[in-house]
């Protein structure tokens, strides 16, 4: 909705049908069917513009900007049903769901960090011409404070599955580098297109959109370092 009031004309069927049946494919099948229904996105797409009637349909920029959303939202929101599929096909095992919760954890903690630590000391700015509210003050705070609250979760013994001090640090690293940069990286489009949020359901906060940039990005890499160091072998009954 906000492109296309900038002038774009993204194949919105295309896309959102990608962004809701990614999650779902990805679910029952697993990764495999990542590249699948991103191909299809594409196919659909440019099949959609093949048959305008003409070259100002803009269909370079147009199909740019609606692969940008089916990888944005589609594609990295997958990876939470791929992180889920640990719990519901794991033999009643509580990795996805407890790593989801994790995950959800380290982010507001992130975000709360980042907010007070930069409100109070914030000097030097992250990347001034994202947004000139974001400071290293404020990164530093968010990373101190989700390492901090995953450490007490460590110490309290209360994940299950993210039992050891060691992997609850990697995951506390992952989420405060990761949770920043979808931050930052929503803020860019943003200052890109001019507008102060994307959607119009929470005006003033950056829209919906705005309360999920840092676990989208979140989501693939805490998948990806599950399946490098698989954090559920440290646990013992």
């Amino acid at each position: 909705a906000k492109v296309t009031e900038k002038g774009y004309r993204p194949a919105v069927a295309a896309g959102v049908a990608a962004c809701v049946s990614m999650p779902l494919a990805t679910y029952w099948v697993g990764e495999t069917a990542l590249p699948l229904v991103l191909a299809f996105a594409f196919l659909a797409g440019a099949l959609g513009f093949i048959g305008a009637s003409s070259i100002e349909s803009g269909p370079m920029p147009n199909m740019a900007i609606t692969m940008l959303g089916v990888v944005w939202i589609g594609v990295m929101g997958a990876f939470a049903t791929l992180i889920l599929r640990w719990s519901t096909f794991g033999d009643g095992t509580p990795w996805g769901t407890d790593t989801l919760v994790l995950i959800a954890i380290g982010v507001v903690a992130n975000d709360v960090g980042a907010y007070f630590v930069g409100t109070a000391f914030g000097r030097t700015p992250l990347r001034g011409w994202i947004s000139p509210g974001k400071s290293v003050e404020g990164f530093l705070g968010g990373t101190i404070l989700t390492l901090l609250v995953l450490l007490v979760i460590g110490i309290q013994d209360l994940s299950d599955t993210w039992s050891s001090t060691s992997h609850l640090l990697m995951l506390g690293i992952v989420i405060s580098a990761m949770a920043p940069l979808g931050d930052l990286t929503e803020s860019m489009f943003k200052r890109n297109l001019d507008v102060k949020d994307f959607g119009a359901v929470i005006r003033g906060h950056g829209g919906v959109l705005d309360r999920f940039d840092g676990f989208l990005f979140t989501l693939p890499a805490v998948y990806y370092l599950m399946l490098v160091i698989e954090p559920w072998t440290a646990f013992t009954p």
